[in-house]
């Protein structure tokens, strides 16, 4: 007998991991036309580099104490602490700069599916999460997004790496992914650690804030970011290798 429900869920996720294949094709045709392949990626890079190599983290239109509109890569929207860890990817050779951005959050979320081995009904969520436009583009440009879904994949499976979601203060409740449970020690020392390197950049701290209570980015921008932190959750929910 045919399992009708069986043949619905592998149809339901076959049609969205094509539709994903077909936006990624579109997506990626449309900034490459731009020259914009990583565009986010080399922004966040750039930023290291001008820390680095200038001492400067927030340009000069933020930190004016006036209303301003966010130029997108152009302003620094991430807090010092932020901003310093990128300063690895700015130093390191730009092919293995580029190759460590996009392979460590898209290997930890495979790992969270791989480990957890999600039951079926989980299977159409998941694609759609990652069919989601807004995942689709932060592939493509190597969005933080991805860095975020690494990191909530991270807690799920090792507790501590959930931490570093605070390092994108619009999606930090999802820091709290690993928080708890018998490894939660080394979610707390991640967070000591992030204290220390915050305290040690103490003097950039009111430059943030000038320029994040002055920028006009609406209160709800994070959402559209949401569905691709949801994968690896998904996983975790429907897990079957408990």
């Amino acid at each position: 007998m045919i399992d009708v429900r069986r043949v619905a869920l592998l149809t339901a996720t076959g049609l969205l991991l094509v539709l994903f294949a077909i936006e990624f094709v579109d997506v990626w045709r449309l900034f490459a036309s731009r020259g914009q392949i990583g565009w986010d990626w080399d922004f966040y890079a750039s930023l290291g580099r001008r820390w680095l190599d200038t001492g400067v983290m927030y340009g000069d239109r933020q930190l004016t104490g006036q209303p301003y509109h966010v130029e997108i890569n152009v302003d620094n929207l991430y807090p010092p602490t932020t901003t310093a860890l990128l300063v690895p990817f700015a130093i390191l050779p730009r092919v293995i700069s580029a190759a460590l951005w996009w392979a460590f959050p898209i290997t930890a979320v495979g790992a969270a599916v791989a480990r957890y081995r999600p039951a079926m009904w989980a299977w159409p969520l998941m694609a759609l999460c990652l069919a989601w436009p807004r995942s689709v583009g932060a592939l493509v440009v190597g969005n933080s997004d991805l860095w975020s879904a690494g990191f909530v994949a991270g807690g799920l499976l090792w507790s501590w790496p959930g931490a570093l979601g605070i390092l994108k203060p619009s999606l930090a409740p999802f820091a709290f992914v690993g928080a708890r449970g018998r490894n939660a020690k080394g979610w707390w020392l991640t967070v000591a650690i992030l204290g220390a390197i915050s305290l040690a950049l103490w003097g950039f701290w009111p430059q943030y804030l000038v320029a994040a209570t002055h920028w006009d980015l609406p209160l709800d921008r994070a959402l559209a970011s949401v569905p691709l932190l949801l994968l690896p959750i998904a996983a975790w929910a429907a897990r079957t290798n408990r």
